[in-house]
């Protein structure tokens, strides 16, 4: 089953926690500035990078941008990969680039980045697709809670435009003050680590890389130096501003906030959609679907007195919701819905003889140009 929607209308927060609370497994697919992907099991999140390879990897972006890996470096594993198809995480712990727990860190760390830029998105489509099988593949070096991603996630939000009002650019020069070792013993291990990496006057946007931490982290931390008397801004390089003085850059402009309304209702509103999933199911004819993908048709055929199901239209319209869902978890997996109905059965989305000559024909399947679209016998006019 497949629950999709705009994030204007039902925002990807509640969708999270919706997710989290139920404890579901499948894969989140969203799309707004890019498309990304988060990938649940039991209600946590494993991972964030699409093993389909329909989206950049953020795993990869993340350790180029901050210094964890060079140009040179990304492009010998690339070559490696083209030629072993092994995985990015297995070449870099097989090279001993990164201890397992080295690596579990800077995985939490993009995660956590990665679900604070979706969240800041200020238009996005969402999608998510059900079922253990869109996990075949799926890399992961551990289960995170959605509720500590979305508080933090919401803090960084909330902070951020504080950080850039201090530090208006990457551009903006900064020095270490010398001080004796009983004011830096005041300075947290963070804290502490960038403070000796500025051994010169530098800017922020060669400190970024240098501190191998997420951007919001050295913000956060430069400005905790600076609050301590332990750093000197010696130039400040604003953004160009637009005529009408909005700022270009758009990392440095503030962030859209997300509504403190929407947040302290989606306890209530997760409760009723759960009770609904659970209870409405008990009151509906065997196939009907309450969060299913066709809203209007089903509750047509629910109002319409005069329609009286029949066993041979509820089991034709239980098989056609089978045949709906298998399609999308196909095309969660392999990145396209199939040439054919019966690879279903063949690759065990479908239980095998599901889709005989005469259900086919019945359906009357059509998959799109490139695999990215179908359409079932009752979607055309």
């Amino acid at each position: 089953m497949a629950l999709e929607g705009n994030a204007k209308d039902f925002g990807l927060s509640e969708i999270l926690q919706l997710i989290a609370l139920q404890k579901k497994t499948g894969m989140l697919s969203i799309t707004g500035e890019q498309t990304m992907v988060i990938y649940f099991r039991e209600g946590q999140v494993i991972s964030t990078r699409d093993r389909r390879k329909l989206a950049e990897d953020p795993f990869r972006n993340y350790l180029l941008k901050y210094g964890f890996i060079n140009a040179s470096e990304l492009d010998r594993i690339q070559h490696i990969q083209a030629e072993t198809n092994l995985d990015l995480t297995d070449i870099l712990l097989s090279e001993r680039k990164f201890s397992e727990d080295e690596l579990t860190t800077i995985f939490a760390e993009q995660i956590q980045e990665t679900i604070q830029e979706v969240l800041n998105w200020p238009r996005s489509q969402y999608k998510f697709i059900i079922g253990s099988q869109v996990l075949q593949g799926v890399s992961s070096f551990g289960s995170f809670k959605v509720e500590g991603l979305l508080m933090e996630s919401m803090r960084r939000i909330d902070e951020f435009p504080e950080l850039v009002r201090i530090f208006p650019s990457e551009g903006t020069i900064v020095t270490r003050v010398t001080a004796p070792a009983a004011d830096k013993a005041g300075l947290e291990e963070l804290e502490d680590f960038v403070y000796d990496l500025i051994e010169k006057p530098m800017s922020i946007a060669e400190i970024i890389p240098r501190a191998r931490m997420s951007r919001f982290n050295t913000y956060e931390a430069l400005k905790n130096i600076l609050e301590k008397g332990l750093l000197q801004i010696v130039e400040i390089q604003k953004d160009e501003e637009t005529d009408d003085g909005e700022i270009d850059d758009e990392d440095e402009a503030p962030p859209r906030r997300l509504p403190l309304a929407a947040i302290l209702s989606v306890a209530a509103l997760v409760a009723s959609l759960a009770f609904g999933e659970r209870v409405a199911p008990l009151l509906l004819p065997p196939g009907w679907s309450v969060l299913g993908h066709r809203p209007v048709r089903e509750a047509g055929l629910a109002s319409g007195a005069a329609v009286a199901p029949t066993l041979d239209g509820i089991e034709s319209r239980r098989l056609e919701s089978a045949v709906r869902e298998a399609l999308e978890e196909h095309a969660a997996i392999k990145g396209v819905y199939p040439a054919g109905l019966e690879t279903l059965g063949s690759i065990g989305l479908l239980p095998k003889g599901t889709i005989d000559e005469d259900l086919a024909r019945k359906l009357s399947y059509r998959v799109g140009s490139g695999g990215r679209t179908y359409s079932l016998g009752e979607d055309r006019p």
